[in-house]
């Protein structure tokens, strides 16, 4: 590590062994690197240390996203660097809008988290709001005709809710519910039939794990 270092840098994935690369890719730049497997300790993090830069992974698993992060971060410095570690193509799979990913932030799929070069260039255009690209997700998404509320149903037939439980969960009808699902159907090329609410529900997992 340099004598003077780079910045103070929070890495936050719930998978140890990405964190650990990243973290190690960072220190050799000249970061100081802390590592978090959680939201809170993200958080946490990023307080006591005034990072100048958070790489997170977008799912973090049950509760806060990645986002969550990045939102309480940015509160507490606004100019942050954001690097959002991730394979999703649709930040609604999370149950977060795209109004909630900052503009400037970068991105990283995790197939390139090994790469030195991959990781060097999304910190540098994180660091440098000239360069940034506006949401460089795949442009091309198994959901992206859905609407937001399509994508929130989605949601809740992977969770395994029947038609009358999501109906009370969204605070509608049953018939309203059966239509916005035959529009789901159609919007993602899903034929009617015993399989399309499991294939409903694997979409769904498929976007989330982006396969």
């Amino acid at each position: 590590m340099s004598e003077s270092p780079l910045g103070f840098a929070v890495v936050v994935d719930d998978e140890p062994l990405i964190c650990g690369i990243i973290a190690e890719i960072l220190e050799a730049e000249g970061w100081v690197v802390t590592q978090a497997g959680d939201a809170l300790s993200a958080i946490t993090a990023v307080k006591s240390t005034s990072a100048t830069l958070v790489i997170a992974d977008i799912d973090l698993g049950m509760g806060p996203t990645g986002i969550d992060v990045v939102q309480r971060a940015r509160a507490e410095n606004p100019s942050i660097g954001v690097v959002f570690i991730t394979n999703l193509t649709d930040p609604r799979i999370t149950g977060k809008g795209w109004d909630t990913i900052p503009r400037d932030a970068s991105y990283i799929i995790k197939t390139e988290i090994s790469s030195t070069s991959a990781l060097r260039a999304a910190v540098t255009e994180a660091l440098d709001a000239r360069t940034a690209t506006t949401r460089p997700l795949a442009a091309e998404t198994a959901t992206q005709s859905l609407s937001n509320t399509q994508v929130g149903v989605l949601k809740l037939v992977s969770e395994g809710l029947t038609n009358d439980e999501i109906a009370t969960a969204r605070a509608t009808t049953v018939r309203a519910v059966e239509r916005l699902l035959s529009r789901m159907m159609v919007a993602a090329n899903i034929a009617p039939g015993p399989s399309a609410r499991v294939q409903l529900a694997r979409l769904y997992w498929d976007e989330l794990n982006g396969r």
